[in-house]
């Protein structure tokens, strides 16, 4: 057995479903016009800005009182607050610790928004450990945060798996880090001509298990 990596939102924890849910309830606690809902979504893209960003938009459209370091807390607590590891990722994770592998997050993403989604859906305790991109210095798919991440775990690289859903940072990341991928597809077509991922799974669970093999 080797390393086990895995992306955290969107593969781990469903920050997409999180965050409609979110912008949800903001719109009906501001009086907003439900039609709104696709601008928030467009805005917040998958967070690849600062969350601070992402409110000072926010902020600026709806005129809303009061700093953007408070309302990025509580944007962040309502976020997090949706955000759970559902039972098929719990089974999986405790089946691939068992089988023998190190466990290992790599996330990009600052390290106080990552750590606290990590601590407060539990996974702090579902994995062996986690490695963050402002920790690290770099990002996915640069592939010295695999080598960081093995490093770190004491463990070789090769032999490694990274498990995720996106196809530019997850799966192109490891195709640079030269180790074998798990695409979590969530509904969608593979369309990247210049790599692949090894497996294509439909959730983070399935693609767990097809690491694992057969029982």
């Amino acid at each position: 057995m080797s390393l086990l990596f895995l992306d955290l939102d969107d593969t781990l924890l469903d920050r997409t479903s999180a965050m409609r849910s979110w912008a949800e309830r903001f719109l009906g606690e501001i009086d907003a016009s439900p039609a709104d809902l696709g601008w928030l979504l467009d805005r917040d893209a998958g967070a690849p800005l600062p969350l601070t960003d992402f409110v000072v938009d926010v902020k600026d459209r709806y005129g809303l009182d009061g700093a953007v370091e408070d309302i990025a807390s509580a944007v962040l607590d309502g976020l997090v607050g949706g955000m759970v590891v559902e039972p098929a990722e719990r089974a999986a994770l405790s089946a691939a610790r068992e089988a023998g592998w190190t466990v290992i997050i790599i996330t990009n993403g600052a390290v106080a928004t990552q750590e606290y989604k990590i601590r407060a859906s539990g996974l702090d305790a579902m994995v062996d450990g986690w490695l963050v991109s402002e920790a690290a210095g770099v990002w996915k798919p640069d592939p010295r945060i695999f080598e960081r991440a093995a490093a770190a775990a004491g463990e070789p690289l090769r032999g490694a798996w990274m498990i995720g859903d996106n196809p530019a940072s997850d799966i192109a990341g490891a195709h640079q880090a030269n180790i074998s991928s798990a695409w979590v597809a969530r509904g969608r077509q593979w369309t990247e001509k210049a790599f692949k991922p090894t497996v294509i799974s439909a959730t983070c669970a399935d693609g767990i298990r097809a690491v694992l093999g057969p029982p």
